[in-house]
C-alpha cells in the first residue's frame, strides 16, 4: 500500500553516498521508491545499501545490482565489470544477500496502479536505454497496452516525464551518476491525486565522491562523470 499522495522516486544511486545523503535530506517525510542500481561505479556500496535497508526503502533490482549479486558480468561494459567485481569483493555478506533478494519489478495500487522496473517493463534487467524522444512508439505502446496508470523506469540516467492518455511514464534520472549534462543528484516527485510528476536536482559534494572513486582504484572515468554530468 502507498501512504500519502506524493511519492518520491529515485534511481541509479551507484554507490554514491554523498549524493544519496543529499537527496534523502530533501526527501525527509516522503515515501520513497527506488528503481534499482544501488551499486556499481561508486566507492560506498555498503553504506548506500545500509541506508536503504535502515530507511526501509522499497527497491527493485538493477542490472548492476544483478551483476554484483550473481557474479554474472556478461552484460556490463569492461570498466563497469571492474567496478562490479570490486563491489562484490567489498560488500558485507548481509548487504550482498540483500541485493540478491531485490525483485525485478514491483506493482503497487492505491487508487492508481504503479509499475516499477529498472530498464523496461518487458526486460527489467537487460532492457535497452529508452527515451520518449527516441522511442516514441514504444512509449505509446506502454501508455495504451499496460494497465498501470504510471510506469516508473531507471537505467537511462537521464530524467523525463512522458504524459499520454492520462498516464505517466517517468524516469527520475540518476542520484549517483547523472548523464543529462547536470552534476545535480536527481529525483522525482509523483502526485497520484493530480497525476503530475516533476524532476528535481540537488547539489552534493561530488568532489569527495570522485576522490573516493580514485582512492579505491576504480576507473577514473566514473569520477570524471560526476564532475561533468555526462
Amino acid at each position: 500500500m502507498l501512504y500519502g499522495l506524493d511519492i518520491a522516486l529515485i534511481a541509479d544511486i551507484h554507490s554514491n553516498l554523498e549524493a544519496f545523503e543529499a537527496v534523502l535530506e530533501k526527501l525527509e517525510g516522503y515515501r520513497i521508491l527506488c528503481l534499482g542500481d544501488l551499486v556499481g561505479y561508486g566507492a560506498n556500496p555498503n553504506e548506500v545499501i545500509e541506508l536503504v535497508r535502515d530507511k526501509r526503502i522499497k527497491c527493485i533490482m538493477g542490472n548492476h545490482d544483478y551483476a554484483v549479486a550473481t557474479g554474472d558480468y556478461s552484460e556490463l561494459s569492461p570498466k563497469a565489470v571492474i567496478a562490479a567485481k570490486w563491489t562484490r569483493n567489498v560488500l558485507k555478506k548481509e548487504n550482498l544477500d540483500f541485493l540478491s533478494t531485490l525483485p525485478l519489478t514491483i506493482r503497487l495500487e492505491e487508487g492508481k496502479k504503479i509499475l516499477l522496473a529498472h530498464a523496461t517493463p518487458e526486460e527489467p534487467i537487460f532492457g535497452d536505454y529508452i527515451h520518449p524522444d527516441t522511442d516514441p512508439f514504444k512509449f505509446l505502446y506502454y501508455a495504451t497496452e499496460y494497465e498501470e496508470d504510471t510506469i516508473c523506469l531507471g537505467h537511462l540516467h537521464v530524467p523525463y516525464v512522458y504524459k499520454r492518455l492520462e498516464k505517466i511514464i517517468l524516469n527520475p534520472g540518476s542520484v549517483g551518476q547523472p548523464r543529462d549534462g547536470s552534476t545535480l543528484a536527481r529525483y522525482a516527485i509523483l502526485n497520484l491525486e493530480n497525476m503530475n510528476a516533476k524532476v528535481f536536482g540537488v547539489k552534493y559534494n561530488r568532489e569527495l565522491s570522485a576522490k573516493k572513486i580514485i582512492e579505491a582504484n576504480l576507473p577514473q572515468i566514473f569520477a570524471a562523470r560526476l564532475l561533468k554530468g555526462v
